[in-house]
């Protein structure tokens, strides 16, 4: 049993993908190449597709994979995100394809791809996107390394102005630099000086733009891997689950807002995804609009657990994480989202119940008291945890005060790093006291005390 815990606990990082994925995906590529070969030139050289994926599957297999295999994010789901990140780059090049042999080879741009990829995953990834498909192109052309060098700079740019997009006004943006500098790039190179030509280009990105505003929505709902923008719009406290919650559990839904900015200014503090993290705490006890009686902040003065054995306060416990992570797929929530929910607990073991059940019984089985787990796997789902005990240590507290308040937070701290909870979330120590700080400073803000107004008598208001 021992054994089984730890592996339960302890073994939640993923195995390196499997060489039947990467295979897969290189096919998937070599049978790209030979469709885009066709469109462009209605032939096929055995010659050409040599070459082609001799310098492509290498790049690919060497970098592209061996990079990508070390992100944390493909680790944890590689379906979701190899989708993110596959789909929209074959999507560009297959449009792009088009566009090479009907309109302008000039005008073959990365910024579909390398827009989406970066909303939706990171900036490298976004990088490593467009370097693919520059590549692609290049080869394509020639094997021009200049022809290659155009495509690929603006979207350098595309990828660093796209990382922190929240507004759906500021796509235009890349749209703008991607033309100016492909554009400047063609006249420096001399490949063309024709006003058409130059037109078209800017047209082209335009009309990409407005094609990446409209699939995103789209890829987001396939892949469960959201932007930035995605997830604003996802936080709308007018969505299903939320209301649901505010209706059946409105204790609930109070203590989810409080920890959402609690979460949030902490994330921020260090540079993480305050957005995933406020998000993410709208929805992180979705679970508990089942049986909602049973969580003391729905409670009403009576508590339906005394009328209950300690195994079955400790399943329905558990029941609102699995049942939080039933709703996250039907809602087709963000996939870290999921894992919030399902990890925000960890694989802690609620004392309050195993005491009970040691107190009535005398054994010592502290394995029916743990949550199912897995413990937190990223930074956002690790502060969600802390975020959470400590405002369940707040609302216990008569007086909230600074120097209390930091006593317990250290405490939890240092019992949550002593019990392994926080082995796989990548979290510093550093990281840790800088949360706890931010974290104690936004509570007391949140809890400041407000100046006694002095009563004045109604017959002196009317005068």
């Amino acid at each position: 049993m021992k054994k089984n815990n730890n592996m339960r606990k302890k073994g939640s990082k993923k195995a390196p993908q499997s060489l039947e994925s990467i295979l897969l995906r290189m096919l998937i590529f070599a049978v790209v190449g030979f469709i885009v070969e066709f469109v462009i030139w209605r032939r096929l050289s055995f010659d050409f597709q040599v070459k082609f994926n001799v310098v492509f599957q290498t790049y690919w297999f060497f970098i592209v994979e061996m990079y990508i295999e070390k992100k944390k994010m493909f680790q944890l789901h590689p379906l979701n995100y190899w989708a993110a990140f596959m789909i929209p780059l074959i999507s560009a090049i297959m449009l792009n394809s088009f566009i090479y042999k009907y309109l302008s080879l000039y005008s073959v741009t990365a910024l579909l791809s390398t827009l989406l990829i970066t909303m939706l995953i990171d900036f490298d990834v976004g990088i490593l996107s467009s370097l693919s498909f520059s590549l692609f192109f290049g080869i394509i052309y020639g094997f021009d390394i200049t022809y290659m060098m155009i495509i690929f700079l603006p979207s350098t740019l595309v990828a660093w102005v796209s990382k922190k997009i929240v507004r759906r006004i500021e796509i235009f943006l890349p749209f703008i630099i991607s033309s100016v500098l492909q554009i400047a790039l063609m006249l420096l190179f001399r490949y063309t000086n024709d006003t058409n030509e130059l037109l078209t280009i800017l047209l082209i990105n335009f009309f990409t733009m407005l094609i990446s505003m409209g699939i995103l929505p789209f890829f987001e709902y396939i892949t469960r891997v959201y932007s930035d923008l995605g997830l604003l719009e996802l936080g709308n406290l007018n969505h299903p689950a939320l209301k649901k919650m505010t209706l059946h559990a409105a204790g609930t839904y109070y203590h989810s807002m409080i920890i959402s900015n609690i979460a949030e200014s902490a994330t921020e503090h260090i540079n993480g995804n305050s957005i995933l993290a406020r998000v993410g705490a709208y929805f992180h006890d979705i679970g508990k609009t089942w049986r909602p009686q049973f969580f003391t902040e729905n409670q009403r003065g009576v508590n339906p657990h005394d009328n209950i054995s300690p195994k079955m306060s400790s399943l329905i416990l558990d029941n609102h994480v699995n049942y939080g992570k039933q709703m996250a797929k039907e809602y087709r929530l963000p996939i870290l989202i999921e894992d919030m929910i399902i990890q925000h607990q960890g694989t802690r073991i609620k004392q309050f119940f195993y005491k009970k059940y040691y107190d009535e019984t005398g054994i010592q089985n502290t394995d029916l008291f743990k949550y199912p787990g897995p413990i937190p796997q990223f930074k956002e789902s690790a502060i969600l945890m802390i975020c959470d005990v400590t405002e369940a240590i707040t609302r216990s507290m008569k007086d909230v005060n600074a120097s209390v308040l930091n006593e317990k937070l250290d405490d939890l701290i240092q019992s949550l790093f002593f019990e392994g909870q926080l082995d796989d979330s990548g979290l510093s120590l550093r990281e840790l006291q800088m949360i706890k700080g931010k974290i104690i400073r936004t509570i007391m803000e949140m809890n400041h005390k407000r100046i006694k107004y002095p009563k004045i008598d109604q017959k002196e208001l009317k005068r």
